[in-house]
Order: structure tokens, then C-alpha cells, then sequence
């Protein structure tokens, strides 16, 4: 058994909003690093998003929730990882931030 690491990162962007980000994001990880992933899997749910990624014969399986003021992302880590929990809170944070930072869609 793993550890459960747990993050929540800040914004203003209102739920909808936050999660409109997150999902460009994570469609322009896909294909960036599409070739790399052996699983990119996420599975969404009104405010909420069941993520899988599989790379280096290693599976990850996370979550986020899409909060009015923030974005709880959990991330499961296998016991081999889990010695590096608070450096993989802080990359969690930093990727999420990022995403939260694209620009909101064109005004039709």
C-alpha cells in the first residue's frame, strides 16, 4: 500500500472555470508526452475527474475536485515513491498552478 498525497491549490476562477483550465491542460500534456504515457486515462464527473497515467511500467491514480476556490488534487503514490511525498506535493501544486494560469477560452 501507497500513500495518498493531497494538495489544494488556490484560485479565484470560480469551479466551472478552474476545471475548464485543468482539462486544457491536461489535453495539451496528452500531446506532449501522448508518445511517453503508456496510460492517460481521466474519467470525468460533474466537478470531479478520476485520473490514471501509466509511464515507466509504473500506474499513478489520482483525482481532482473542482472547488469555487480551490483544486483538491490527491494522488495516490506506490510505497517506492512515497519517501518523496512532500517533494510530489510540491510538483502537484506547481503542474495544477500552471494549468489554472491558460488562458480562459475566445469570446464568441
Amino acid at each position: 500500500m501507497g500513500q495518498i498525497v493531497s494538495v489544494d491549490v488556490k484560485h479565484s476562477l470560480g469551479a466551472e472555470e478552474a476545471k475548464r483550465r485543468v482539462q486544457a491542460g491536461i489535453e495539451a500534456m496528452k500531446e506532449k508526452y501522448g508518445e511517453q504515457l503508456s496510460v492517460l486515462q481521466v474519467d470525468w464527473s460533474d466537478m470531479h475527474a478520476d485520473v490514471v497515467v501509466g509511464a515507466m511500467g509504473h500506474s499513478l491514480k489520482g483525482a481532482f475536485d473542482f472547488l469555487p476556490d480551490c483544486v483538491r488534487v490527491s494522488l495516490e503514490l506506490p510505497w517506492i515513491l512515497a519517501m518523496i511525498a512532500d517533494k510530489a506535493k510540491s510538483l502537484i501544486a506547481h503542474k495544477t498552478e500552471n494549468m489554472l494560469l491558460l488562458p480562459p477560452p475566445p469570446k464568441a
